[in-house]
């Protein structure tokens, strides 16, 4: 056992009830800004379908949407808050508002720094990240048009992940759940204006209609950032340009960014990788491959990362405190939460995926083919829903006892794995369904290698979950799990030869309310511990 975690001294905690509290509050905000994010990509599928057109936009998107991940909410947001922590627990709100100050500064000029240089090597990028565009010139030159539009991008996230940070340390949970919002509703507005007032009538008008829509998200993304300055100015902090940064917290914090470059956007970078490989199949399978992903993330954004956004915090201070007891237990509950989450939410989406696609994408220039393979991907992607979602949650705790070596290993296997599985398809399969069918299937089985090494790191490191009492409850989630399968199996069934107004709504909302009512029954039948904190009403310590 290594000298951090021998700190961690037993002491008594209630972590279930602050992760309850706070996760209701984040898995809240999160719904509202999933379900306008799922309103926003309806609309785009309405405008631009699944074609050449939305593949260049969705390629272009992913290149800053990739540094942000490895970059800004990755590795800056999992190096900052254990430092951020530590400096406010030790020195006070003064000392953690000027190292905060002082990341900004530090964070103003590298950033800067690579969006220039985004924008003046757009073409170069696009060349390496959508080699398969380079045998179609039209594609080809839109990707480098809207990656230059879409680069600053990543400046705006990164300082909205610097804002997170800061006020998630301080258990202000809401408004960064939020914030996501303002980008949404930004690109709804854009979208409404360009469908009703401007819509395209030929293929040089649905090129301008993409550059503004690419503008649109630029401005959401700088709209997501501003809405949080008054919270953040709320709690004590105000700018002051400090230059060379000084405080031992930048050293700490850059140091252990590095590693978590790559370790805590694995499944990011495995979607990177597909969509390189994506680059060679027929127009319109990377865009089907992006809202086959979007419907996955919809339960993983609302519920896997709001408890990974509320355990962080608390394992920081856990850490801080060495109090290895809370860390622990805190670490099986969000595990058990994950899976409470997820595994109801993995069965329902595949049984419902055709019937969502239809209502969400089914408009405009979307058509049923690319709403079958959407559909197709969805499955492949969800099945990995548990596994995204308990990685989310067990990488940054590495980060909070100061290991950031194994979370890297861990990735780099992970995207190893996603690679070869791609690689081989590419090489040895020629049929393009089945490569198509191939990327999604890959990622999901890349995020269970991931979480197995990450399980041996926690191993590793002197953390031991509650592998028995965790073991117990994901059966009885099973169970509540396939009582609800067949509660919603049944009901799609019997409305198949049912014709009434609005069917496409009442397919995916009647089972889907029906299903989730007849889990949380089976699950409080079943007596699964985890319904406990979700109800729960404790307060926070």
């Amino acid at each position: 056992m290594t000298q951090e975690t021998d700190k961690l001294a037993e002491r008594p905690s209630d972590p279930g009830n602050q992760l309850g509290r706070h996760f209701r509050t984040v898995s809240l905000a999160t719904s509202v800004s999933r379900i306008t994010g799922f309103v926003r990509d309806s609309i785009n599928g309405a405008l631009f379908g699944a074609g050449w057109v939305s593949d260049s936009y969705f390629m272009a998107i992913r290149i800053p949407s990739m540094l942000r991940d490895l970059f800004a909410e990755g590795a800056l947001s999992s190096a900052f808050v254990p430092t951020f922590s530590t400096a406010l627990k030790k020195g006070g709100s003064e000392e953690a508002w000027d190292l905060m100050t002082q990341v900004l500064n530090l964070l103003l000029l590298v950033v800067g720094i690579l969006v220039g240089l985004g924008i003046l090597f757009a073409p170069a990028v696009v060349s390496v990240i959508a080699r398969g565009f380079l045998d179609q010139p039209d594609k080809f030159a839109l990707t480098v048009h809207l990656t230059r539009i879409l680069f600053p991008v990543l400046m705006f996230v990164s300082l909205a992940a610097l804002w997170m940070g800061c006020l998630n340390a301080q258990n202000k949970f809401a408004v960064p759940a939020f914030a996501p919002v303002a980008m949404n509703l930004t690109l709804i507005a854009a979208g409404l204006y360009l469908r009703y007032f401007h819509a395209a009538v030929d293929v040089q008008g649905e090129l301008r209609n993409m550059s503004l829509w690419a503008g649109a998200t630029t401005l959401g993304m700088a709209l997501q950032w501003a809405v949080q300055i008054p919270a953040l100015r709320n709690l004590g902090w105000s700018f002051k340009w400090h230059w060379p940064p000084t405080h031992p917290g930048v050293f700490e914090m850059i140091s252990l960014m590095a590693p978590a470059i790559l370790s805590q956007s694995a499944m990011q970078f495995n979607i990177l990788i597909n969509q390189f490989f994506a680059s060679y199949l027929p127009n319109g399978d990377l865009s089907c491959l992006y809202y086959g992903n979007r419907l996955m993330q919809l339960p993983y954004g609302v519920f896997g990362v709001s408890i990974a956004t509320v355990v962080f915090p608390l394992v920081s201070r856990h850490a801080a405190e060495g109090n290895r007891g809370a860390f622990q237990e805190t670490l099986s509950r969000a595990l058990e939460a994950a899976a409470f989450i997820t595994l109801p939410c993995t069965l329902g989406l595949i049984l419902t995926a055709a019937p969502i696609t239809v209502l969400a994408f089914q408009h405009g220039r979307f058509d049923p083919s690319s709403t079958a393979r959407v559909t197709e991907a969805t499955m492949l992607y969800v099945a990995g829903l548990f596994f995204f979602s308990s990685n989310k949650i067990m990488i940054p705790p590495f980060y909070a006892l100061r290991k950031s070596r194994w979370p890297l290993i861990s990735a780099s296997a992970s995207v190893a794995a996603d690679f070869i599985l791609n690689f081989s398809t590419f090489r040895y399969v020629d049929d393009m369904h089945l490569r198509f069918l191939a990327l999604p299937a890959a990622t999901s089985l890349a995020a269970v290698v991931n979480f197995a090494m990450l399980q041996t790191g926690l191993h590793r490191y002197g953390i031991r979950l509650e592998y028995r009492a965790i073991g117990l409850e994901v059966l009885r989630i099973l169970s509540a799990t396939v009582v609800m399968g067949l509660a919603v199996w049944g009901t799609l069934t019997l409305m198949d030869p049912w014709s009434l107004p609005w069917m496409k709504v009442w397919r995916v909302f009647l089972p889907i309310t029906l299903g989730a009512g007849v889990y949380f029954i089976a699950a409080k039948s079943f007596k699964c511990r985890s319904l406990a904190w979700v109800r729960s009403r404790g307060k926070t310590a």
